[in-house]
């Protein structure tokens, strides 16, 4: 193999490795928002008490419910009346279904992407050279989150609906997504909740590339020397 196909190799190597790490970052930084410790947190944070009716334990438990119905199959059925309420009515539980297919099925991958990234860091950090593969692979990985997370959030601060709208519309079709104000659904889950969790999933996001970065140049720094 000639110096140019090698370099040409390598590079796509490198490309390919550090879109993969990127992925992985993403799905893994979203899974601390699907914990029930976070929901609850910023149930309560958002006030959805208020815009439910249904009191603080109650909202909260509705809450929980639906985020136990989305990352788990066999989580109980969802109820179609709370205290006399209307509650999650065939629209909203086959959406959460929908919800749930994705959440599942990103979760699945992003353990799939993290081995895949292990083996292939701990194959390459054997040698010299695999290792300034290793290191390059990261850094880009890094810029990569930075450069997407900044162009994110230009359009989510000029216009997070289109952001948002754009978002859902990659997994779910037209008018399966949308509510009536007045849905439980959207009163225990309003825009702030999803405004402050898209805050939270940059921060992780933004912490998590610092890390590649600075293990990018620990890898640097060790080679060197």
């Amino acid at each position: 193999m000639s110096d140019g196909l090698r370099r040409a190799v390598r590079y796509l190597e490198v490309v390919a490795a550090s879109g993969v790490i990127a992925m992985t970052v993403i799905g893994m930084t979203v899974m601390p928002l699907l914990t029930p410790q976070y929901v609850s947190w910023r149930v309560a944070a958002g006030d959805s008490a208020r815009l439910t009716g249904l009191g603080h334990e109650v909202t909260l438990q509705a809450a929980e419910s639906v985020r136990l119905f989305v990352v788990d199959a066999d989580a109980p059925a969802l109820p179609a009346e709370i205290d006399g309420v209307a509650a999650f009515d065939e629209a909203a539980v086959s959406h959460l279904i929908d919800v749930r297919e994705v959440v599942i099925g990103a979760r699945r991958m992003t353990i799939i992407l993290c081995i895949a990234c292990l083996a292939w860091i701990f194959a390459r950090g054997r040698s010299a050279r695999g290792r300034e593969l290793v290191r390059s692979a990261l850094r880009s990985a890094a810029w990569f989150l930075v450069v997407g997370l900044a162009a994110a959030t230009v359009v989510g601060a000029t216009s997070f609906g289109v952001l948002f709208t754009w978002f859902h519309g990659l997994f779910f079709d037209p008018g399966t997504w949308t509510f009536p104000d007045e849905a439980l659904l959207i009163r225990v889950f309003p825009l702030p909740f999803w405004t402050d969790a898209a805050g939270s999933w940059t921060a992780l996001v933004l912490v998590s590339a610092g890390l590649l970065f600075i293990v990018g140049r620990r890898l640097r720094f060790t080679q060197g020397t």
